[in-house]
């Protein structure tokens, strides 16, 4: 019913930060049938079909993750993805053959090639969003902001979850950095958090993302500082102005929740017009907060920071906790939220822990080559058989299974 040959030009080639794209020009053909004399619904519903057709043939691809066993090379798990996303549609031709209207259409895909470390798994991630400590706590009497603290974290998982790429949980009660003034050194030797591991393992989700408020003041300090009357009538009528700019700088750091792990560390920037009188309370993140431009640009921060760590944990292996043995069938804490189904394949990895000369706890990971092949998945939860019994493999509760 429609033309799969394709024409493809590439047009541009870009790469991300974490997984590869390129765009290319293709051309692709749709059909619907005519209902009562109706082309416009017809040429809509056959333009439609192009662009899938572009997308689906353009962006197939095949990936594994592949291991050796006794030398021979056992596919461990197996996903095919369309990942193309069609935009600037034209229509070259169209023509009516019976009752039928074909459109040939030509349009920019944006193939993603995947993960450059060769991890694609499609699941999601789960993520817990400690507190973010301020280190000026002075800075939010402006404006009454003594809640950034926690209503950031709670603000950055509204925005994760709206994306429906990652399953984020508010833990922005829990403090991960009590002295936020050494939050970038207080990491240990190997990358992990000094205070995490006893904490991280109550949480129970693959990562978890803290950080700390570097600075919330005003870009010119002497803006809610003037004495003189006229002065301060002139910089309020003046509301435009950049005098009114107040600062938003954070760090955040990215930690692995099964090992603690340092996964990743990042710092962001931005500012906006503060623009209320200084004895005016909004508090962070209410109403009236995201009235004012500087509200309006933390926002549009938080949500390039939620797409951004999204598009980098995609391509982090996907763990899950093993909470339940029975012979050969194993069960783990997740399931349809995160995307998995029956047939999916996961490894399981043995987790020990071991204390280093200096008595840091660190976990080790050791491959078992056995593969979790799930058979009944539930909404957070699912369970799989493995090829022989978990204890003969020595495979206990808290154990960890992998696809990456």
């Amino acid at each position: 019913m429609f033309n799969k040959a394709l024409t493809f030009f590439i047009a541009t080639l870009c790469w991300l930060t974490s997984t590869a794209a390129f765009a290319v020009v293709v051309e692709a053909e749709g059909v619907a049938i005519i209902m009562n004399k109706d082309i416009v619904s017809a040429r809509e519903a056959a333009i439609r079909d192009a662009s899938q057709q572009a997308s689906m043939q353009a962006a197939v691809y095949i990936s594994s993750s592949q291991v050796v066993r006794d030398g021979i090379l056992a596919i461990d798990n197996m996903q095919i993805s369309t990942l193309g996303q069609v935009s600037d549609i034209e229509v070259v031709s169209e023509k009516i053959i019976g009752s039928t209207l074909h459109v040939r259409i030509k349009a920019n895909v944006l193939i993603d090639e995947g993960c450059s470390n060769g991890n694609n798994n499609q699941y999601k991630k789960t993520i817990a969003l400690a507190g973010f400590p301020l280190i000026k706590p002075s800075q939010a009497s402006l404006g009454g902001l003594h809640n950034i603290s926690s209503e950031l974290p709670t603000m950055l998982g509204q925005s994760f979850n709206s994306s429906g790429n990652a399953i984020a949980l508010d833990a922005g009660r829990i403090n991960l950095h009590p002295n936020p003034i050494q939050a970038s050194t207080s990491q240990l030797d190997d990358g992990t958090l000094t205070s995490m591991l006893s904490t991280i393992g109550q949480l129970d989700v693959n990562y978890v993302i803290s950080g700390v408020i570097r600075d919330i003041s005003m870009i010119d300090p002497r803006t809610h500082a003037e004495t003189d009357y006229f002065l301060d009538l002139y910089n309020k009528l003046d509301y435009k102005s950049k005098r009114h700019l107040r600062n938003f700088e954070i760090d955040l750091f990215i930690h692995d929740g099964f090992s603690g792990q340092l996964v990743s560390q990042k710092h962001y920037q931005t500012m906006g017009l503060w623009n209320l009188d200084r004895t005016i309370s909004t508090g962070f993140a209410t109403g009236q907060f995201a009235k004012q431009d500087y509200g309006q640009k933390v926002k549009t921060l938080l949500s390039k920071i939620s797409k951004e760590l999204t598009t980098d944990l995609k391509c982090e292996p996907f763990t899950a906790r093993i909470t339940r043995i029975n012979d050969r069938t194993v069960w783990i804490n997740a399931g349809k939220q995160q995307g998995l189904k029956r047939g999916d394949k996961l490894t399981i990895y043995r987790r020990s822990t071991f204390f280093t000369p200096q008595m840091h706890a660190k976990t080790e990971l050791t491959n078992t080559q056995q593969t979790l092949i799930i058979d009944n998945v539930q909404a957070g939860i699912a369970s799989g058989n493995l090829s022989s019994a978990a204890a003969s493999n020595n495979i206990r509760t808290g154990d960890l299974a992998i696809a990456r």
